[in-house]
C-alpha cells in the first residue's frame, strides 16, 4: 500500500463513512477497507422513510451514493479489499487485507455491521440466487407478475413486502407468530395492500423446485399441519448477525455475538473502537450508526492525545 495512515476504517456503511467524515474533519489521516459496495447493507433497502431530512423518503441506494460522496470529497480513500484479520503488534495494529497484503495503523474503527440470517431449511442454499433471496430491492424485478413470499414480520420484511408488491402479482408475508413485529404505520399499509396476503404461526420448512424455485412448504405452529405455497421466489427477512471475524481474537462480545463497547465506542482492547451495527445495542439503525461514527472518530482523537 501508500504511505501509512493513523486509522484502518473496517467497513464502509453509514458508521464506517461518518468516522472517515469526522476523522477528515480532525485531520486525522485514514483507510476505509469496504470489499463490496460502499453504504452497507442501506444499499439494499428500496425506501428509507425514518432517516432525518427526507421527510419524502430516500432510497437506500441515494442516501449510500450521497454519503460515500461526502465522505471522499473530504479526502476519504476507500479500498476495495476485505479485511480478514487483526493483530496486534506493540504499538500499532496489522490489517491483513483478502489478496495478502497488510496494512499498519496506530487505530482501528471496526465498522463491519451485519449479514442476513439463514433459516438453515431444505432448499435455502440449493435455490439461492435462483429463486431465494436475501434482498428484495436486488433481485426484485426478476419475479415482475410472479408469486412470492417474504419470510418475516420485522420491518425489513414489511418493508421489502411493500415495495415487491408493486412488482409482482402476490406477495406473502410468512411469519411465525401472529402479529407482526414492524413499526405499525409499515403494518398499515401492508394490511391496506390487496396483493399482499399474511400467512400466520407458520414456520418454513422446506423450499421445494427444480431448476428454479416452485414451491414453500410451511407447517402451521399451532396445529401442525402442512401448507404448501406455489411461488416462484422467497425472500428471506429473519434477523442479522454481526460480522466480527476481523477481531474475534482481540476483543470481547456479548453472549448474541456483538462486539461490546459504550456510546463511546471503545472496547476492551485499547485503540480497537467499535460503531454501527456490529457493536451491542438496543436499536440498530441507520441514525445511530452515524452517531456511532461521529462518537469513534472522537474517541480516536482522545486516545491518540492520551499516547
Amino acid at each position: 500500500m501508500e504511505e501509512k495512515v493513523q486509522v484502518g476504517i473496517i467497513g464502509g456503511g453509514p458508521a464506517g463513512l461518518t468516522a472517515g467524515i469526522y476523522l477528515a474533519r480532525a485531520g486525522i489521516s485514514f483507510r476505509i477497507f469496504e470489499p463490496q459496495v460502499p453504504g452497507g447493507m442501506i444499499f439494499m433497502i428500496h425506501q428509507i422513510e425514518n432517516y432525518p431530512g427526507f421527510p419524502e423518503g430516500i432510497s437506500g441506494a441515494e442516501l449510500a451514493s450521497r454519503m460515500e460522496s461526502q465522505a471522499r470529497r473530504l479526502g476519504a480513500e476507500i479500498v476495495q479489499k476485505e479485511v480478514v484479520r487483526v493483530e496486534k503488534s506493540r504499538e500499532e495494529f496489522i490489517l491483513k487485507l483478502s489478496d495478502g497484503t497488510e496494512e499498519r495503523c496506530r487505530a482501528v474503527v471496526v465498522a463491519t455491521g451485519t449479514r442476513p440470517k439463514q433459516l438453515g431449511i431444505k432448499g435455502e442454499q440449493e435455490f439461492y440466487g435462483r429463486g431465494v433471496s436475501y434482498c428484495a430491492t436486488c433481485d426484485g424485478a426478476f419475479f415482475r407478475n410472479q408469486q412470492v413470499a417474504v419470510i418475516g414480520g420485522g420491518d425489513s420484511a414489511v418493508q421489502e413486502a411493500l415495495y415487491l408488491s408493486g412488482i409482482c402479482q402476490k406477495v406473502y408475508i410468512v411469519h411465525r407468530r401472529d402479529q407482526l413485529r414492524a413499526q405499525k404505520f409499515l403494518q398499515k399499509k401492508a394490511f391496506e395492500k390487496e396483493n399482499i396476503e399474511l400467512v400466520w404461526n407458520a414456520i418454513p420448512e422446506a423450499i421445494l423446485g427444480d431448476n428454479q424455485v416452485k414451491k414453500l412448504q410451511l407447517r402451521d405452529k399451532n396445529t401442525g399441519k402442512e401448507k404448501v405455497l406455489e411461488v416462484e421466489g422467497v425472500f428471506i427477512y429473519v434477523g442479522v448477525e454481526p460480522k466480527t471475524e476481523p477481531v474475534k481474537e482481540l476483543v470481547k462480545f456479548s453472549e448474541d455475538g456483538f462486539i461490546l463497547a459504550g456510546e463511546d465506542t471503545k472496547t476492551s482492547q485499547p485503540g480497537i473502537f467499535s460503531a454501527g451495527d456490529v457493536r451491542r445495542k438496543p436499536s440498530r439503525q441507520i441514525v445511530s450508526a452515524v452517531a456511532d461514527g461521529c462518537n469513534s472518530a472522537r474517541a480516536v482523537e482522545e486516545y491518540f492525545l492520551k499516547k
